[in-house]
């Protein structure tokens, strides 16, 4: 090649260069001007603290498990940084359960959307907007994320001694006078430094007294289980639980004069830490004509549910274990807990019924022994008999484990400690009663419809089953002061559309009536009750076919 034809080529090289340059100068401008003007539209007052209020406050506030507080502009731009990372990897809001595979009530997940308006939201400047458009500041009930209990216990303060796990039982009369029926049990630990985890049982047999007795120290030390031949687990906590409340007709019996074991697991490291747990309880508003539920790890690491027993899972091995569990009559589900420890990477469970149909439980493909928990079904979901529930978990005793807690890896097998490993799925369930697939446990697959609100004075607690419905619903309700009342179903407009109930002079208590859609059409409907003494409540009211 000439070094004319060279200079040519040069020349015209830098010509396309330059013309480039032009067309960047002309259009990055115009493209950053664009993306600004985007972010700029996102503040705080309108679209950021809806999104924080409704998924991150229940724990980021003060007196919540969260480090930091994000309630009010100040907190969340103070750690606006810290929310763009933590939600655009999912980190946070901490949420395991694979929502490909069953979706569950209540999920602590953002949408792409919401994580997008986060980021286009810090890029901005993280700008408040005007503060008089925001929603008022969340107003947590001091210690609870539920509300109000019914009933508060505490464990004695205690101040951890062991320089290995400790599995503290601590035993408390449950001050009970009478059954009650638990819809909730929130246990809150005083120090999360220090606590592991948190099971609780019922003890009718007074062995745990003597058990403590035996000790000059607040409760006793047994390793695995309560020590107590028929204690019976009715609640427990790990990280990453959430209390949700089942419907007022259902509960877990509890026995009065009954003693309860307080099992804390305090954890290797911890020597010298105090903690103080608060447990509050809530109860149905009534306790007859109550649905019993149990809670039991129908999935567990026995012989005779694991079909590979025992667990055993050398070093720098990745095993799978199958365990499975015959279901003798019809069952209704409200909620599923699995639980491993630090060498599980992912569990999954279903059932397959008699005529070989798969029933989808839980799946969760990337276990965090520090974010489990319980998991409430959208609806109770049935389970047919003769099914059988299946589960399939997977370990990893090498180093490419990011949760391997020994190095090198070491011979892994099951144990309590956090270093053991486990195999469970505790099923909360029922006996099946025709309709039960009808009770929904999520409130969001209700409308988000605001419905119309009557004025009135307190609020009358109150509550429709089946919801959604398709003819006949049941209206369950109580007043606290005589009064007539008055019960309708109104349309989101608030027009009256049928009154099911009138009645005069009702002394105060919890009363039931039934309420006939089946001549509506399918839609968003407004159940009212009405005192006379100026109280109502309204429950929107799902009509679906």
């Amino acid at each position: 090649m000439s070094n004319v034809q060279k200079s040519n080529i040069l020349i015209s090289n830098f010509q396309i260069l330059m013309k480039f340059k032009h067309f960047l100068c002309l259009c990055l401008p115009a493209f950053f001007s664009a993306t600004t003007g985007a972010q700029a539209t996102v503040n705080w007052a309108t679209d950021i603290a809806p999104i924080l209020y409704e998924n991150c406050v229940k724990c980021h506030r003060d007196g919540g498990i969260g480090h930091f507080s994000l309630i009010g502009y100040g907190n969340a731009a103070a750690n606006s940084f810290a929310v763009m990372n933590a939600t655009r990897t999912r980190k946070m809001p901490p949420w395991k359960p694979d929502p490909s595979y069953r979706r569950f009530a209540h999920e602590r997940r953002l949408t792409d959307e919401q994580i997008q308006t986060i980021q286009d939201w810090v890029f901005a400047g993280s700008p408040a907007g005007d503060l008089n458009q925001a929603p008022p500041d969340p107003v947590f009930v001091p210690g609870s994320n539920v509300g109000t209990p019914d009933h508060v216990l505490t464990t004695p303060l205690y101040t951890v001694t062991a320089t290995e796990d400790e599995y503290r039982c601590f035993v408390i009369p449950n001050g009970l006078n009478q059954a009650a029926y638990l819809r909730g049990l929130e246990a809150i630990p005083g120090n999360h430094e220090v606590v592991h985890h948190i099971l609780i049982y019922e003890d009718t047999t007074g062995q745990a007294q003597v058990l403590d007795s035996q000790t000059p120290e607040p409760g006793y030390v047994n390793f695995g289980g309560t020590g107590v031949n028929g204690s019976r687990l009715i609640g427990a906590w790990v990280p990453g639980s959430t209390t949700i409340l089942t419907p007022p007709f259902m509960g877990m019996k509890l026995t009065p004069g009954a003693d309860l074991i307080v099992q804390m697991h305090y954890p290797k490291g911890v020597t010298g830490m105090s903690d103080m747990t608060t447990l509050n309880f809530f109860f149905t508003p009534a306790n007859q004509n109550i649905r019993e539920i149990r809670l039991a790890p129908l999935i567990n690491h026995t012989p005779l549910s694991l079909e590979n027993w025992p667990l055993f899972i050398p070093a720098n091995q990745v095993k799978t274990y199958h365990a499975k569990f015959q279901v003798p009559i019809d069952g209704a589900v409200l909620s599923v807990a699995p639980h491993m420890h630090l060498i599980g990477r992912s569990m999954v469970c279903f059932a397959v019924t008699p005529q070989n149909d798969t029933i989808p439980l839980i799946r969760i493909n990337d276990w965090d022994f520090h974010w489990q928990g319980g998991y409430f079904f959208q609806k109770i979901q049935k389970v047919p008999a003769n099914s059988t529930v299946h589960a399939y978990a997977a370990y990893d005793n090498t180093t490419n484990n990011p949760f391997q807690p020994s190095d090198p890896p070491q011979l892994v097998t099951q144990g309590e400690a956090t270093t053991d490993e486990m195999m469970l799925v505790y099923f909360a369930f029922l006996e099946y009663q025709p309709g039960d697939e009808d009770i929904v446990l999520d409130s969001t697959l209700l409308s988000t419809a605001v419905p119309f609100v009557p004025d009135g004075g307190g609020e009358i607690a109150f509550s429709v089953f089946p919801n959604p419905v398709s003819g006949r619903a049941v209206v369950e309700f109580e007043i606290s002061e005589t009064a007539d009342i008055q019960a309708s179903i109104l349309d989101l407009n608030g027009r009256s559309l049928k009154t099911f109930a009138e009645k005069r002079d009702l002394a105060p208590g919890i009363y039931r009536e039934t309420a006939d859609l089946s001549d509506l059409p399918p839609g968003v409907y407004v159940a009212r009750i009405h005192t006379s003494n100026g109280k109502c409540g309204v429950v929107k009211v799902v009509k679906d076919q």
